[in-house]
């Protein structure tokens, strides 16, 4: 936890820096649209864009670190100018107070409110703009002169063509973002309608097989009734059929998983996906299951890695496997974690729930074929005990890491997972 939230402040930072950098930049362009001598920065368009697009950044930290690097930006260019650095830094010194006026305005009407629409995104670029412009002219010429003449009407027309520039600006960004996520929306569905064919293809080659299972079922059955009644050749002759029959059945099942496998691996919609964004997909849809299930189970999936995942398939099986299996020992109550960290090689997971536990006997058994805890008393039948099983030949075998289990009765279940960065 305390390397995430170091590492999220440390990109945060490097973000304002950034920000404050270009907008030092772009300060030095203006258009001027008034008869008058009065031009509109487009830097201050652009501003409240970013406030708007990345809800992470507070407008008053911001604008501290804008107005820190702006003063420091027009020093060093404002020297030829001035005359001297000392002039040029308290020639533009007064930008301070409209950058830090800026961002406590804009912090107080949209950072802070929980509605943050269009409007009260143009209402608070409007206020911050006035009273920035406000507090860096009466810092300049004083009060008297800020009331008198037309001073506070031009700042508000300045306010209002600013302000409703950003909202023109954050609408075209939103109606090409709504454009470029219908297109992708709709590419995904077609690779969702081929994948359907193809596996309904391959689904119904199957079904057909299966038929061919029970005819070969039939014939071994009738040559068990019929052993002590049929001469020797006979015997062979349905024992070699049934043979027959299953070696076909045998290499029909082999060619259908080869083109399941096939069809995967060609519609795989992405080569590279970030773990925490592979994490919040896992999340969601557990989530939905549980809801769906009327469970009151809470889940907890603390994972920001931004690393790159290849495997994200193999590993989504591993860790809905595990997600799975601690619902299932929890019931109808209970708490699911799932917790991340990484070094320089390795990933480390750790899913824990507050189920019902198991002993030690049973820890000894979890990952053979076939055993499970869950039965049904209802209808006598049991999970077949698979989904362990495949979890530790994934992470043994195909990621080359590592898989432990602890568990308490009436205390939970912890799973903790080694997987090596140069596999996944």
């Amino acid at each position: 936890m305390t390397l995430n939230a170091q590492r999220f402040s440390t990109v945060q930072i490097t973000k304002m820096i950034l920000i404050a950098f270009v907008d030092a930049v772009i300060s030095g362009f203006y258009l001027k649209i008034f008869p008058f001598d009065y031009t509109i920065n487009l830097a201050v368009v652009i501003l409240p864009i970013y406030y708007y697009l990345d809800r992470r950044l507070v407008p008053a930290v911001t604008g501290i670190f804008i107005g820190s690097v702006g003063l420091i930006f027009r020093t060093l260019t404002g020297f030829y100018y001035y005359g001297s650095f000392a002039n040029a830094f308290w020639a533009d010194f007064n930008f301070l107070y409209f950058d830090l006026m800026y961002g406590i305005v804009f912090t107080i009407l949209f950072f802070r409110n929980e509605n943050k629409t269009l409007y009260t995104f143009f209402f608070a670029a409007l206020a911050a703009d006035f009273l920035g412009n406000a507090a860096e002219f009466i810092s300049r010429f004083g009060v008297a002169d800020y009331v008198s003449n037309s001073v506070m009407a031009t700042l508000m027309l300045v306010a209002v063509i600013r302000a409703t520039l950003a909202v023109v600006l954050i609408s075209a960004i939103k109606y090409y973002n709504f454009f470029l996520r219908k297109e992708e929306h709709d590419e995904r569905y077609r690779m969702q309608m081929n994948l359907l064919s193809e596996l309904r293809g391959e689904m119904y080659f199957l079904k057909n097989n299966t038929e061919h299972v029970e005819s070969v079922m039939d014939e071994a059955f009738s040559l068990y009734r019929e052993y002590d009644g049929l001469t020797f050749e006979a015997q062979k002759t349905k024992a070699l059929n049934i043979a027959k029959n299953v070696h076909e059945i045998k290499k029909n099942y082999f060619k259908v998983i080869e083109g399941i496998d096939e069809i995967i691996l060609k519609e795989t919609p992405f080569d590279m996906l970030k773990l925490m964004d592979l994490t919040k997909m896992l999340y969601l849809s557990t989530q939905r299951s549980i809801d769906n299930e009327h469970r009151n189970i809470t889940l907890v999936f603390d994972v920001h890695s931004e690393t790159q995942i290849h495997e994200h398939s193999m590993l989504m099986s591993v860790l809905r496997n595990l997600v799975n299996n601690a619902i299932e020992a929890i019931g109808n109550y209970g708490e699911i974690k799932l917790l991340h960290s990484e070094d320089q090689d390795k990933h480390y997971f750790i899913i824990t729930d507050n189920g019902c536990g198991m002993t030690q006997d049973t820890l000894a058994y979890i990952f053979k074929p076939g055993f499970s805890t869950k039965y049904d008393d209802d209808t006598g039948n049991s999970n077949r005990g698979i989904g362990l099983s495949l979890v530790q030949d994934i992470v043994d075998k195909y990621f080359d890491g590592q898989i432990e289990v602890d568990s308490i009765i009436g205390v939970g279940t912890k799973f903790k997972l080694t997987i090596p960065k140069n596999k996944v």
